[in-house]
């Protein structure tokens, strides 16, 4: 997983980087396009498409039914019944290419996330840098409001203040900075713990109007699998290791829907690759 999700990285960045400092909805409506074509073509290579298209004539029929003999209570209670029976049928044939969609789609939406999902720090906002320990050994004062701060430092590169000592939270087994970025573009803050050395990267906007959509990670974790399928931005952490994440608050992001409302990513995309699968659904030949 660690190697697809390097690989995913590199691919999307050089994809996207040559929209980085243009309207957001420009690539995400590209994506999306190519999302619905990939979407067709795989209805069309898994699904019974003969199946489908008589399911909808018989769940069109059914409807007819209940329009001409809303009059016939036992009429409409049937064709209703027939209705229900067909719209299962069509879920179950529409379930296959479901499926075989499933996780690319996961996989996509996951990477442009990290992209288009989150805003990057302006020069000067203030941020926290969050790292989580791993659990106390058994038996250890780990959960003890009074146990002592572990040996773990913070060093920020030129560019980034670091404002606050580490606080440690015991309940919590988390240490916290506060940080101020004064340059920007891409930074590396380096985390020390039990001799070993943790990197974690931080994006600052730059003022002049340079690549703003670009990847940033909010959080790196241990190298669980459904962390990684969920937050492949940064290499996992090592498991066994002292920390299990590191965390970086950024704001959500909303990007503008052609200048008529702004919304999440993830919602545009939807609605542009649904709109795209649809437009094009006769062309490509594909019953949905």
């Amino acid at each position: 997983m660690s190697l697809l999700n390097a690989a995913l990285r590199a691919v999307f960045d050089v994809a996207l980087r040559p929209f980085a400092a243009l309207p957001p909805i420009l690539p995400v409506a590209i994506v999306a396009l190519v999302s619905g074509i990939f979407a067709l073509l795989v209805y069309r290579w898994t699904s019974n498409q003969t199946a489908i298209a008589a399911v909808k004539r018989r769940l069109f029929g059914h409807l007819l039914e209940v329009r001409l003999f809303n009059d016939d209570l036992r009429a409409v209670l049937a064709a209703q019944l027939r209705l229900l029976r067909e719209n299962l049928t069509y879920l179950r044939l529409n379930l296959v290419p479901l499926l075989w969609m499933i996780v690319p789609f996961m996989l996509l939406i996951a990477q442009l996330q990290f992209h288009y999902g989150y805003d990057g720090l302006e020069v000067g906002e203030r941020t926290l840098l969050v790292v989580d320990l791993a659990p106390a050994e058994p038996g250890a004062a780990g959960g003890d409001e009074a146990a002592p701060r572990p040996p773990i430092e913070l060093e920020a590169p030129a560019g980034v203040a670091v404002e606050t000592a580490g606080v440690w939270v015991p309940r919590l087994r988390q240490v916290v900075w506060r940080l101020r970025p004064d340059e920007p573009g891409r930074h590396e803050l380096v985390v020390r713990a039990d001799g070993a050395t943790f990197t974690k990267s931080l994006f600052v906007v730059d003022p002049e109007g340079g690549a703003r959509w670009v990847r940033r990670s909010p959080t790196r974790r241990r190298a669980a699998i459904l962390d990684q399928l969920l937050y492949p931005a940064e290499p996992s952490l090592p498991r066994g290791g002292p920390i299990e994440r590191i965390d970086v608050r950024y704001g959500t992001a909303a990007i503008s829907f052609f200048g008529l409302f702004d919304v999440h990513w993830l919602i545009a995309f939807l609605i542009l690759s649904l709109a795209f699968a649809f437009a094009l659904r006769n062309r490509f030949g594909v019953t949905l």
